[in-house]
């Protein structure tokens, strides 16, 4: 879900990189439970118990033992050669380089535990989700997963995805939906040019500002250049509901409480271990997501 690449977050991105972290992660562990359980916080020291007993991970509870390949039916379109996750009606497209069912379905697999309903990474609540007839914008839209839900209800979802591969991807589990699902191939930021464009302008440019909007931003650590960017729309304090990551780096849920101390925010349940993260170090558990409101 990469957006851009101008933060000094150095995170995991290539196969032989999260091998690397999950064996530095299992290195880690002992050090990781004795600090928590001599936290004096109650939740940190329960999370020690639970990796007393178990691997340690990056969802440290039960839930994330619910989940398998085995549930999951992957096929191989053969018109295009790529493969696809069918979810009910739906088939979601994987991009080009999965080449083998296996690796599709155990990708697919981390996308229903991240927004399983007890998940430190949901984006969404029963009261905090798109409403009716309002505007989507997915920044960091991958496989699009999380517009699906709202393909009825949405007046129009903007997906943001510079990976060429995934936008053949989109643009296959989208083709259906091309009248009210646009993929937007530029890079959101803090500036505005050939591959990169801020939300101040493209709200402006799609004469967007009166509009309801929910944004769900996941951009692998550049979430504080692309907020920098919509700052005057911010300052209107339009009617907005924003799902920001902040497990990406260890001082954004911080940062972003102060950024936002004038809005309405709650954090996502529960901690991440994100030993993804080159700088992870203590106090190792990490908030997932901040749901915030105008």
């Amino acid at each position: 879900m990469n957006i851009i690449s101008e933060t000094n977050t150095k995170l995991a991105d290539k196969d032989i990189e999260f091998i690397e972290r999950e064996l530095y992660a299992r290195i880690k562990k002992r050090a990781l439970i004795k600090y928590l359980k001599n936290s004096g916080n109650h939740e940190f020291e329960s999370i020690a118990n639970y990796l007393s007993h178990n691997s340690i991970t990056v969802f440290p509870y039960k839930f994330a033992k619910e989940y398998t390949v085995k549930e999951i039916n992957a096929e191989i379109d053969n018109s295009t050669g790529l493969i696809f996750i069918r979810d009910n009606d739906q088939r979601i497209y994987m991009k080009r380089s999965y080449k083998n069912l296996f690796r599709a379905k155990r990708y697919y697999k981390n996308i229903l535990l991240e927004q399983d309903i007890n998940s430190p990474h949901r984006y969404t609540t029963e009261n905090f989700k798109p409403e009716q007839n309002s505007i989507i914008f997915d920044i960091g839209g991958a496989e699009g997963f999380f517009g699906l839900p709202y393909l009825d209800s949405a007046k129009e979802i903007y997906i943001f995805e510079c990976d060429p591969q995934w936008i053949e991807a989109l643009k296959l589990t989208y083709q259906k939906y091309n009248h009210k699902v646009h993929i937007i191939q530029k890079y959101v930021s803090n500036r505005t040019d050939e591959n990169h464009i801020t939300l101040d302008d493209f709200i402006l440019q799609n004469n967007l500002s009166k509009e309801n909007i929910f944004i769900k931003i996941d951009a692998e650590g550049n979430e504080p250049l692309i907020i920098d960017g919509c700052a005057n729309w911010l300052s209107q304090k339009p009617n907005a509901q924003i799902a920001l990551c902040v497990y990406h780096s260890s001082n954004h849920e911080k940062y972003f409480r102060e950024k936002f101390d004038q809005w309405t925010i709650e954090n996502s349940s529960g901690y991440m271990i994100y030993y993804y993260d080159y700088n992870f170090s203590k106090p190792y558990l990490r908030r997932g997501i901040l749901r915030i409101r105008s």
